[in-house]
């Protein structure tokens, strides 16, 4: 019998993410399908300082950067290595423990899946169940079309085979990427899509000061984030695609009228109330 681990699993640890670590490997050690490594990105941390303990067999690398540039890094040195899939965690998140199992056996027959999540309050109690589903069914799949107005797909909840990473070309990119999750997965999706499974979670951890929460708050500085979010996003990829084009423009002359700008955000704010959008999406052009 083979001893080999064809399966990473890929988390970045950066200052003050120490608290999680202890949460975060105890979650991998409760997985029903443990065959895997861990890698760890460190971004400003001694790694040697943790003196972590697990059964599980892990290596780490020290990176330096802004957090697109150390993202693209471990991408890069991800697909030099031996493994055949890589499974993405946020450290500060928590996961289901069949997580692992399930995306894997996906991976047999997809090149990339993303699952649901719990959002969950930072006392650990979950606020909303199943939220992704309030937008795709099980097994439903989509390429980047599915991700022009809002994402669904961070490093938290997805997995990929890693010949998918081997054909990025754009991971050489210098461009200044604000949101590289975003930009990462349409960038793939151009060429391949993601399968959805509501078969298992990640318990996403909702802080209620980040504009990444989930499920959003809508307020006048939320969407005035937003707008900025996704005019850099669309400006990164327009040369892309047409559609990407247009929104850029679209965003651009929104960024020029005030007296539009602010008609939108007062009009978002009440149509947008008890409605579900993701990662971006409570703005809409």
């Amino acid at each position: 019998m083979s001893n080999i681990i064809n399966n990473c699993v890929v988390t970045f640890l950066y200052p003050k993410s120490e608290k999680f670590i202890k949460q975060f490997v105890n979650c991998l050690e409760e997985q029903t399908f443990k065959k895997f490594e861990i890698i760890f990105f460190c971004d400003r941390l001694n790694f040697n300082k943790l003196k972590l303990k697990t059964s599980l067999n892990y290596k780490y690398y020290n990176l330096e950067g802004s957090i697109s540039e150390i993202r693209q890094k471990s991408l890069k040195i991800i697909k030099k290595l031996k493994y055949k899939k890589v499974f993405f965690c946020d450290i500060d998140d928590l996961y289901q423990s069949n997580r692992i199992k399930v995306l894997n056996k996906l991976l047999d027959t997809n090149d990339i899946v993303f699952n649901d999540i719990n959002c969950l309050s930072e006392k650990k109690k979950i606020i909303k169940r199943n939220f992704f589903s309030n937008f795709f069914k099980d097994n439903e799949k989509i390429n980047y079309k599915g991700l022009i107005n809002q994402n669904f797909l961070g490093f938290s909840n997805t997995a990929c085979r890693i010949n998918i990473l081997k054909k990025s070309k754009f991971l050489n990119s210098k461009k200044k990427i604000n949101i590289f999750d975003w930009y990462f997965w349409s960038k793939v999706l151009k060429k391949n899509r993601a399968c959805f499974t509501n078969k298992t979670k990640t318990y996403y951890r909702v802080s209620l000061k980040s504009y990444t929460r989930l499920p959003a708050k809508i307020s006048t500085n939320y969407l005035i984030n937003s707008i900025f979010v996704k005019y850099n996003f669309y400006k990164t990829m327009r040369n892309d695609d047409k559609i990407y084009r247009k929104m850029y423009i679209n965003y651009s002359n929104l960024y020029g009228n005030r007296i539009k700008l602010n008609k939108l955000i007062k009009k978002t704010i009440i149509d947008k109330k008890n409605k579900h959008f993701s990662w971006w999406g409570g703005i809409e052009l």
